[in-house]
């Protein structure tokens, strides 16, 4: 029987009276496993509401205590972390493993922000004036929203929650409607460790509804949104002219550049990691391969071998290493841009199709598909396409290679493989991304370190490490004079 999902406001669990919506699982798109009623304009409102109560108080918790309330979580959720990785395999379509990969990086991420408690400093700064002492704090903002997709349901929310909450603010969660099972889960988490009514709210509900809301009300002080570019692009227009702090983490067309002095078998086995693992929709997934001319059949060879070692299908079968795309629309966008891709003179190499045989009759399956011929200005090889595709194409120069990297609007995650540190180091002064890999597929952060992008890859400061907690503060400047006296004169 489905499990009803509710909207958690104020401390309670509560129903809304929007349109029923129907969480299904990807590996069996018949079965219904959870549903909700979307959240009104009025329940986003009274959200914000409260949480801004809420903050009032929050605020004036101690850093360091407010990091050990995260830090119970932590531990509460790393006790439930078999329970929170079977949700996300129904729910998302992850295998096990890569389900409890990312539980496993929520839970890094949660112990680091934990410890920013104790972080959370300002600095001083000799004054000009004497008998002055000039210092700065930070502060939290009051209430801001955290607005995620359904790609990584744990991770994400966790990077975006435990910042904000951390730093004092009061925050309105809105996930992704196609993971409403794995948002109740983390917030139930924080709760029982003790988060105080209304310091976390979560409101269900699709984002022209419920996100807009939360981001055009006047209380909210900050939106972190991690989206798709549309969607995104969107956002910043509505919210454009209000003094509000926005970070946006959107798209990728993320390339690997595999040098002629490159280990292969290496370099074979992260493309074809980074392409299909999680069966390709990551924002860091790996949706262009640039191999040099001389060793491109080699090349070829390795990954199509390495392929062929993907088992695709229900998570919860047998040595599956691949499960489902989200959902029907998802597995037509990728087909369609294989099919343009043919008919602009691609190549396939691998897969290119739908899978329905067997188990795999009732979900949302595509084989792992690897295009040769692309040419930079084919759509393949410009647009994301956020499933099991990979474009390849070929080059000449180490130069011509970071031409093509660079040549679309993304500019998120990109990663090179070669044996000469000099060819690694002018790849990583030139390439126009957020982050850069050497001998690594393209995927992977960790908590300590700034993950986003730039050019339409993101917008605003970089997520995670302690870049992640100051976006939701603001720096106060304090002038303290000691001196006794009164000051006249000009003092700017």
């Amino acid at each position: 029987m489905a499990v009803q999902c509710q909207q958690f406001i104020g401390g309670q669990w509560l129903s809304a009276t929007g349109k029923r919506v129907s969480d299904r699982d990807p590996s069996y798109v018949n079965q219904e496993i959870a549903y909700f009623y979307e959240a009104t304009p009025d329940d986003v409102r009274h959200a914000i509401q409260v949480a801004y109560d809420a903050y009032l108080d929050w605020r004036e918790v101690p850093a360091p205590q407010r990091g050990r309330v995260l830090l119970k979580a932590h531990q509460i959720l790393s006790e439930r972390r078999e329970e929170l990785a079977l949700i996300m395999m129904r729910e998302q379509g992850k295998t096990l493993a890569e389900a409890r990969g990312e539980i496993q990086k929520g839970l890094n991420l949660l112990e680091f922000f934990a410890g920013e408690g104790f972080r959370l400093s300002g600095e001083t700064t000799p004054s000009e004036i004497p008998h002055n002492f000039t210092y700065t704090v930070r502060q939290p903002l009051g209430v801001v929203a955290a607005i995620t997709p359904w790609n990584f349901p744990f991770a994400i929310p966790v990077w975006k929650l435990a910042p904000a909450l951390v730093a004092g603010n009061a925050v309105v969660f809105k996930p992704a409607s196609w993971t409403p099972l794995m948002s109740t889960a983390i917030v139930k988490g924080f709760v029982d460790a003790g988060l105080p009514a209304g310091v976390l709210n979560m409101v269900l509900g699709s984002g022209p509804v419920v996100g807009q809301a939360i981001a055009l009300d006047p209380l909210t002080k900050a939106v972190s949104f991690t989206g798709s570019n549309a969607v995104g692009a969107s956002l910043q227009q509505q919210l454009a002219g209000r003094p509000i702090k926005l970070t946006m983490e959107m798209g990728g067309k993320n390339a690997v550049v595999v040098m002629p002095d490159a280990d292969l078998a290496v370099a074979a086995e992260g493309v074809v990691g980074g392409a299909f693992g999680c069966a390709g929709q990551r924002c860091t997934a790996t949706s262009r391969v640039l191999v040099h001319r001389a060793i491109r059949q080699q090349f070829e060879a390795a990954c199509l071998a390495r392929i062929e070692q993907i088992e695709v299908g229900p998570p919860d079968a047998a040595n599956v290493t691949m499960g489902p795309v989200i959902d029907e629309h998802q597995l037509t966008q990728g087909l369609a841009m294989v099919e343009q891709a043919v008919a602009e003179g691609a190549v396939v190499l691998a897969g290119g199709h739908r899978l329905r045989d067997g188990a795999r009759a009732d979900g949302v399956f595509m084989a792992p598909t690897v295009l040769s011929e692309v040419r930079p200005e084919m759509a393949v090889a410009r647009d994301e396409i956020f499933g099991p595709v990979l474009a390849m194409m070929s080059f000449d120069t180490l130069d011509a290679a970071i031409a093509i990297v660079n040549g679309v609007e993304y500019g998120l995650t990109a990663s090179i493989y070669t044996q000469d540190i000099k060819t690694a180091q002018r790849f990583i002064e030139r390439v126009e991304v957020g982050m850069v890999h050497v001998n690594n597929p393209t995927i992977g952060g960790e908590a300590q370190l700034p993950f986003g992008g730039i050019k339409s890859s993101g917008l605003g400061p970089r997520e995670m490490a302690h870049e992640g907690t100051l976006f939701f503060t603001e720096t106060k400047t304090v002038f303290l004079d000691y001196s006794g006296t009164r000051r006249t004169g000009n003092l700017y």
